[in-house]
């Protein structure tokens, strides 16, 4: 029987004593890889705090009001008392000062490790994750929170030996003066079951409010983005995105109401048991042995007033870090949950390297995970080795699907690809999608120089005469050279004021650039002239093909005329190939395709006979 989506977040957010272990003894084990010392000297300080603590405030106390009583100089007390406070102190002090130096270096490094190991976990899973709303938000949660998170668990560990230590100095002190206030350190306990109930309250009401902040962030990341800028001004966008954010916040509010009155309460019960219960009767008792029976001293009075506030304040610090490390656990969870995902899509087992031949789609069939509808439907087609391939249609055809498909980033709902006669499935991913060069029509421009931009990977003595070539191939090399360091200025200004902000014609030639520098037997065009205007559009098609001149090439195209010099053309419609042949054979075949080359050949001429107007 199915667990329903409430079950299966109840049974989320309960964690068993051992996965609470489990998830601890994970954390430690990567910040001990990232640095080892880090973990030590944070046991170490938190140790030292503890015993300092116990005679500063304890043993130092019991000294001075005892030597008091027995009548010792205000000179030897004062002495002794300085010793004893100013000498722990001073160590601690420096400890302090070492322990801040040390973790301010280690969480960069922690912290840099983690999300390495992140960022490469959410390059291996499938695309289709990042369409999964449910393993998206797993993302975000692991993404944002794992580090700190992490890092807390460490500092709950480490605090938590700490308040063993602490448990036993002021323990072992109070038995020796009477096991009766033991009792009374002991009562509060019985409270601490509720912070582990407010923990689990705790990341239902943030996992519920997760979603709500990731849509007002998203309408905030519009009203700064330069991406946005014209249609913000220009549209009543404005008015749309605040309605959004509005129902994001009061989204947010109403968390806030289902589950903030019960965090009050349980937050209020857990501390009343030692605000309201254990001090007065431990203050009340001590009393009662000094002045009444006479069978506690002055000094050991207020020490053992002291010493229960500690010892109860250790027990419950003892529960509440096992708590905290709890409540870290379940948000650790997502971390843990995403890093273990395994992708669907990833090298089998005696996996090949692909070797060169004709790739073919032979009876594929595609729908996306949940949709009922198919994109591709039941496509067979061929790129010979050195094939020149057109896939023409309207919007919606299904071309940038079937490009996906070929790229691997998806595999089929039915049928198969291979390349030299092997299936793609048996072949090593990477290695197959080196195959490919590829200008999608979203290409993205990233905050890094041109060269990078361009290589689009670490750069490699002998690069800088490529990235020159491939620039010059892509129509652009002259507009890069007039910035102000040529090759080197970084793009956008998100990092420098004086970054260059290129056009969207420009930017889409540098990442045209990137297809020519990359040595590849496959060339795939996504749409990568729709920004050029048609003059750059023929020249970079002329270049495109006299550098794949020994390369199977694929491109997507609107305008039908730069299908014209491809060795066969695909036409698609609603998902299905519905005309294949060389432009030629299309044109005689006077079908669909002919139809939409002669009606937008008849807007060119239009334009040229009303001047060059649209």
């Amino acid at each position: 029987m199915k667990r329903t989506k409430k079950e299966k977040k109840n049974k989320e957010n309960k964690l068993s004593f051992k996965m609470v272990v489990k998830d601890c003894a994970y954390a430690i084990k990567m910040i001990v890889g990232a640095s080892p010392w880090a973990f030590i000297i944070r046991i170490i300080q938190q140790i030292m705090s503890t015993v300092l603590s116990f005679i500063v405030g304890t043993y130092a106390l019991k000294y001075i009001i005892t030597a008091f009583e027995n009548g010792e100089s205000f000179k030897s007390v004062a002495l002794s008392a300085l010793v004893m406070i100013g000498i722990p102190s001073i160590i601690m002090m420096i400890v302090s000062s070492i322990d801040g130096f040390v973790q301010n270096i280690s969480f960069i490094k922690i912290e840099k490790k983690v999300l390495t190991r992140l960022y490469d976990k959410c390059t291996d899973v499938e695309l289709a994750c990042f369409e999964n709303p449910e393993f998206f938000d797993k993302y975000v949660k692991a993404s944002s929170e794992v580090v700190w998170r992490m890092w807390n668990i460490t500092w709950a560990v480490s605090n938590l030996f700490a308040t063993i230590i602490g448990m036993i100095l002021y323990g072992s002190l109070l038995f020796t003066m009477d096991p009766v206030f033991i009792v009374f350190a002991i009562l509060p306990l019985f409270g601490t079951f509720l912070k582990k109930k407010w923990n689990e309250l705790w990341h239902k009401h943030s996992t519920e409010d997760k979603e709500h902040h990731r849509r007002a962030q998203y309408a905030q990341r519009i009203f700064y983005s330069s991406e946005y800028a014209k249609e913000m001004r220009l549209t009543n966008a404005r008015a749309l995105l605040l309605e959004r954010y509005d129902r994001a916040s009061d989204g947010r509010v109403e968390v806030v109401r289902k589950y903030g009155v019960k965090e009050m309460l349980l937050e209020i019960a857990q501390h009343g048991f030692q605000s309201i219960i254990t001090n007065p009767l431990a203050i009340g008792y001590a009393i009662y042995r000094t002045l009444v029976t006479g069978t506690l001293g002055i000094g050991d009075c207020a020490v053992v007033i002291n010493s229960v506030s500690s010892l109860t304040s250790t027990f419950s610090q003892i529960t509440d870090r096992y708590y905290r490390c709890h409540e870290h656990a379940l948000f650790y969870e997502d971390f843990r949950s995403f890093m273990e995902y395994e992708p669907r899509m990833q090298d089998l087992e005696g996996a090949t390297s692909p070797s060169l031949g004709t790739l073919r789609l032979e009876g594929v069939s595609f729908k996306y995970e949940g949709s009922d509808s198919y994109v591709l439907k039941n496509v067979t087609l061929e790129i010979g080795k050195n094939e020149k391939i057109a896939l023409v249609g309207h919007n919606g055809a299904g071309k940038s699907t079937l490009i996906k498909l070929l790229l691997r980033l998806y595999d089929p709902t039915e049928g198969r690809i291979t390349l030299d006669g092997v299936d793609i499935r048996e072949l090593k991913i990477n290695e197959y999608r080196d195959l490919f060069s590829v200008v999608f029509q979203d290409f993205k421009i990233m905050a890094l120089p041109v060269s990078e931009n361009v290589l689009m990977r670490p750069r490699e003595e002998g690069d800088t005469e490529r990235i020159i070539d491939a620039l010059k191939r892509a129509g652009v090399y002259d507009k890069i050279m007039e910035l102000p360091n040529g090759i080197e200025t970084l793009l956008t200004k998100e990092f420098d004021e004086d970054g260059a902000v290129l056009s969207v014609g420009q930017s889409q030639k540098v990442a045209i650039a990137h297809a020519f520098l990359k040595d590849s037997p496959f060339i795939i065009l996504d749409e990568p002239s729709s920004a050029l205007d048609p003059v750059a559009e023929s020249e970079m098609y002329n270049n495109m093909m006299e550098a794949g001149e020994n390369k199977g090439m694929i491109f997507i195209s609107h305008r039908l005329s730069s299908a014209t010099g491809a060795d066969k053309i695909y036409m698609l419609e609603n998902g299905e190939v519905i005309e294949s042949g060389s432009h030629t054979d299309l044109m005689a075949l006077d079908g669909k395709y002919a139809d939409m080359f002669k009606k937008q050949a008849q807007n060119y001429i239009d334009i040229e006979e009303n001047g060059g107007d649209a």
